[in-house]
């Protein structure tokens, strides 16, 4: 701190005790009979205890946690009027009445200080206490044991860093400057100390920075924003952070900041999203065409199958159902965007409905359901569930699979249980069928896909769940078993 500032600060009749508390010094304040009263954050952290354990003592507590041995402090020999140049201290020359030494004993922290004394007055000029601060003494403070950081340790730091960084006075004038880029772009560091931005920034760049300094040095207040502008024949953009910089006093001095180059990230990000803009328009229109040309030929083939009849009539229907799968791919890419976009709505929906719907799509399977009206907490996407879970089936069970669908109905659930004769699904792979593509499903047999994902999704959506099972229990070859949890309306 300052000695000047501090001994003309001591010397006002009143100071607010929020001062006091806040000040970067360790600090405490003693009332007329010798106990602490004030007991700042900075005496906490030098000390190593707290002030609820030490406010309220006398007893020269403070001088035990400040010296290790109970004894009179220079806040006492200002409350005795007593003489402060004895073994303990090494008196200084002081001004007006607060009283300035150096410190004869060790303190607990092992560290040399100055310690500094002045009476503490009311408003109405009635002596109510007294205030100590100590610090440091500077040409004492050993190497192995450093106070802070050391100028040589922030400009190694400064020059590994790729960001820009740099302090500004009040006048708005480099007194730091670090930047490892700076001599691609032809600045030299040190050249840019004792200057104003005006020497290394365009006009309108370099007038933002030295107020946003000024800002901050008046204000206390951090300033973060993103600037983009034209240098050195280029568009540059720099995200700017500027913080106050406290004196010892704990008074802002200064601002210092941390701009960093964002041009090749913000060039990067739009790349990447053009690129994704234009992958969603390929693939919007891809799908529409594909999606058309498929329900075309479904539509023709079922025109078919209605004229012919016997083994003719049915290998028209898995040549339907087969392009019907093709369809029911696209539409779940189309889902699988829209899911990873929006956040859907509930409302109350019969599954019932939903299931006999899907089984009227895949005519010619044979698929076994008796069921009645359920109301489940879902929306019209439900329908995805359902036909994937069938598709699956299909897919794996092929076209001459039994499909089984039943629902059972508990106080606040529905269950949803898709099971089939084919393939079935090896233990192993039943924690993993569900996830996007994952490494196993790509390389085993039995992989499942997109399809299983999105029944995922839209259960994890409806606030259910999902798992795998064997269709009969502890034999995995004779089938899978899928089951799906609703919540009941």
């Amino acid at each position: 701190m300052n000695q000047e500032r501090v001994r003309t600060s001591m010397n006002r009749s009143q100071i607010p005790m929020s001062i006091i508390e806040h000040l970067q010094q360790p600090a405490l304040v003693l009332d007329c009979e010798g106990r602490v009263i004030v007991w700042n954050n900075s005496m906490e952290r030098y000390t190593g205890i707290s002030a609820r354990d030490i406010v309220g003592k006398g007893g020269y507590a403070h001088g035990e946690a400040l010296f290790g041995e109970r004894l009179p402090t220079l806040a006492n020999c200002i409350l005795n009027h007593s003489d402060a140049g004895s073994d303990h201290y090494r008196l200084l020359p002081p001004e007006g009445e607060e009283l300035l030494t150096g410190s004869r004993i060790t303190p607990v922290p092992g560290r040399e200080v100055v310690c500094m004394a002045a009476p503490l007055y009311d408003s109405t000029g009635r002596r109510i206490g007294a205030v100590e601060t100590i610090r440091d003494t500077p040409e004492e403070r050993s190497v192995e044991e450093p106070f802070g950081t050391s100028a040589e340790q922030v400009q190694i730091l400064a020059s590994s860093l790729p960001d820009m960084i740099f302090t500004l006075n009040r006048d708005g004038i480099f007194s730091q400057f670090f930047w490892t880029g700076a001599r691609e772009m032809g600045v030299v560091p040190e050249e840019v100390v004792g200057k104003t931005p005006h020497a290394l920034f365009p006009a309108e760049e370099a007038d933002y920075l030295i107020g946003a300094a000024r800002r901050v040095i008046a204000g206390g207040e951090v300033v973060a924003e993103t600037r983009s502008f034209s240098w050195h024949g280029g568009q540059r953009s720099f995200q700017v952070t500027i913080h106050p910089l406290h004196g010892p006093s704990g008074r802002v001095v200064a601002a210092t900041g941390v701009s960093r180059d964002i041009t090749r990230d913000l060039l990067r990000e739009r790349t990447l999203q053009e690129t994704s803009r234009l992958s969603s328009l390929y693939l919007d229109l891809l799908g529409t065409d594909i999606y058309n040309t498929n329900m075309v030929a479904a539509t023709i083939i079922e025109m078919l199958r209605e004229r012919l009849s016997g083994e003719e009539a049915e290998l028209a229907q898995r040549v339907k159902n087969t392009v019907e799968q093709g369809i029911n791919v696209i539409k779940n890419v189309e889902l699988y965007n829209t899911l990873n976009k929006h956040r859907i709505r509930l409302e109350p929906v019969d599954l019932d409905r939903i299931v006999r719907g899907q089984i009227r799509r895949y005519a010619g399977i044979d698929i076994r359901y008796e069921g009645e009206s359920h109301m489940v907490w879902a929306n019209p996407l439900l329908e995805h569930i359902v036909s994937n879970l069938i598709s699956n089936s299909i897919k794996f069970g092929g076209m001459k699979v039994r499909i089984d669908i039943s629902i059972m109905e508990t106080e606040d659930t529905v269950t949803l249980t898709v099971a089939d004769t084919g393939i079935g699904i090896p233990d192993h792979l039943k924690p993993n069928i569900f996830d996007r593509f994952s490494r196993e499903s790509k390389t085993a047999a039995g992989s499942r896909g997109l399809g299983l994902h999105i029944v995922k999704t839209l259960a994890n959506q409806y606030g259910g769940r999902v798992w795998a099972a064997d269709r009969v229990p502890g034999r995995p070859g004779e089938g899978a078993a899928i089951k799906v949890i609703l919540q009941k309306c």
